[in-house]
């Protein structure tokens, strides 16, 4: 698997797509948590600290509900990774050199795992920085998000990964990540829940929905999901799209023409 992921590496490293997404990711994330963190700091002395939603231990919640929203940035290199493949045909000569097509494969299932961990990692960091910032104390209560988080992020991820190896068109496979993520998915869930179930109960359980209750606004957010699912059956749902996306992904890429 090291293996794997280090010819990846080499793949991506000199590609500047790569670079300029997951920089407009890491600056989007920051970015928007100073202004948000600033303006929470101009009222905060009419603010109880532990409502503060930078203290710990809210501050984990907040930072990855933040970067939920800035998921489509890594999702979208994800697709770009993957349907380069397809479109200066480098997969195939690959294959010709000797690589597996399950290995090539399991190669960009191990690259939307890194790129998992890096949005992980710089939402743990802004999380410390931030929380620390106001509280001027560190603590881990509260840290269950960056596990949602990252949860979270290889459901988009993976996502991503089945729209390009289904489609193998970059303008397509993203234009259809953005319109699902954001619309399709909310207007499926909505008239299914409203003209066929009569009550919210449905939408709960689609593949990305499944992701972002776990990690709700920070205050209010579960006014929304009241009747929501436990965590544990979240989890458990989420673990078992990203698996179905491997799945198919795999079985899609070994049985396809190159």
């Amino acid at each position: 698997m090291v293996k794997l992921l280090h010819i990846e590496w080499l793949k991506v490293k000199n590609y500047k797509a790569f670079w300029v997404f997951l920089g407009l990711y890491v600056l989007g994330l920051f970015s928007v948590n100073y202004i948000a963190y600033q303006f929470q700091i101009e009222v905060k002395k009419n603010v109880p600290l532990d409502l503060f939603p930078y203290s710990f231990p809210k501050v984990y919640q907040t930072i990855a509900w933040i970067s939920s929203w800035l998921l489509y940035f890594p999702g979208m290199l994800m697709i770009l990774i993957i349907s380069n493949e397809y479109t200066f045909k480098t997969h195939r000569q690959n294959i010709i050199d000797g690589s597996s097509r399950r290995e090539f494969i399991t190669g960009k299932i191990l690259m939307g795992l890194m790129l998992s961990a890096i949005t992980t990692v710089f939402v743990t960091l802004n999380g410390w920085g931030f929380g620390a910032a106001v509280s001027g104390k560190f603590s881990l209560e509260g840290i269950e998000f960056i596990g949602y988080s990252f949860v979270q992020s290889t459901c988009y991820l993976f996502f991503a990964m089945i729209l390009a190896v289904l489609l193998r068109r970059s303008g397509l496979a993203i234009t259809i990540f953005f319109m699902y993520g954001l619309i399709f998915e909310q207007l499926i869930g909505g008239f299914v829940d409203n003209k066929i179930l009569n009550k919210h109960y449905f939408f709960y359980y689609m593949p990305l929905e499944v992701t972002d209750i776990l990690v709700p606004m920070p205050f209010g957010g579960n006014m929304f999901f009241k009747d929501a699912p436990e965590t544990y059956v979240l989890l458990f749902l989420s673990l078992l799209y990203i698996s179905i996306f491997c799945f198919f992904a795999v079985r899609k890429f070994e049985k396809e023409d190159l």
